[in-house]
């Protein structure tokens, strides 16, 4: 799904109207217009829903990029980097909120700063991976749910573990995307490499050893390190995250590795 920047400005295009006629059909500001097209504002779903209406448009969300990399796409890379750290995750939380309270009424919707700020609470030593780690690098597309890799000792299992149970956090299944209670203690979850969870602050799955890569110690060794919610928060390098999508070889991962790769193109020697 294209950033509210790009949203706004290609159904302002297609309708033919000003920043101004739009701003008055929607009874807003047109400087308010100006700065969600600028990205100088991240606008709440609210908001962005009105104008697009205005414009004649209804959102319908997408999850997949295409099959090649677009050219908006990876112009809205820049965009993306341009923001602080933080930003960049709070568009992904305004997306969520909106796809959330439009179709899944009876989960949550994923709420970064809570998921993150509790995990740091509980000192846990976790590598951010995927999509959303991805998008502090700048990737565009926009995720439903935060991958994690944890490290797998005890003493952090149990930090994640009371983390967890802080979080309500349940067993996530499409027929029942509310959960399903488990068993949330350190040694359940050291039974399986994989969790894919549902909590009070959305959608959460723990990959101890994601695809193609030796896990917690592997990732950590490249990670960057940003600033985001107060905490220091570590995500997996670009590099790392193409590797485990190549080898996880889902149609998604193989699309958004095409893009990803483009990415590392145009960074700056």
């Amino acid at each position: 799904m294209p950033a509210p920047a790009a949203l706004l400005r290609e159904a302002r295009r297609r309708a033919g109207l000003s920043q101004r006629q739009l701003a008055h059909r929607a009874r807003t500001a047109q400087s308010v217009v100006a700065r969600i097209e600028r990205g100088q504002t991240s606008p709440s779903w609210d908001t962005l829903a009105r104008l697009l209406a205005a414009a004649g448009f209804a959102i319908h969300t997408e999850l997949d990029p295409r099959s090649s990399p677009r050219s908006h796409m990876l112009d809205d890379v820049a965009r993306i980097l341009a923001l602080p750290a933080e930003r960049r995750l709070d568009e992904v939380r305004n997306v969520n909120r909106f796809v959330y309270a439009a179709r899944v009424a009876s989960a949550a919707p994923l709420d970064l700063e809570r998921l993150i700020t509790t995990l740091a609470q509980h000192r846990m030593r976790f590598v951010l991976v995927g999509a959303l780690a991805a998008r502090l690098h700048g990737f565009p597309r926009v995720t439903t749910a935060a991958d994690i890799t944890p490290a797998s000792d005890p003493e952090n299992l149990a930090r994640l573990a009371a983390a967890l149970r802080e979080l309500q956090a349940r067993v996530y299944t499409e027929s029942v995307p509310e959960g399903l209670p488990f068993d949330c203690s350190a040694q359940a979850l050291a039974r399986a490499d994989l969790w894919n969870l549902v909590t009070a602050a959305g959608r959460l799955d723990l990959a101890f050893v994601p695809s193609g890569t030796g896990g917690y110690d592997d990732l950590a060794r490249g990670a960057v390190r940003f600033k985001v919610y107060g905490t220091d928060l570590l995500a997996a390098r670009l590099e790392d995250i193409i590797r485990s999508k190549e080898a996880a070889g889902r149609p998604q991962d193989r699309q958004d590795v095409v893009l990803m790769r483009e990415m590392l193109k145009r960074r700056p020697r």
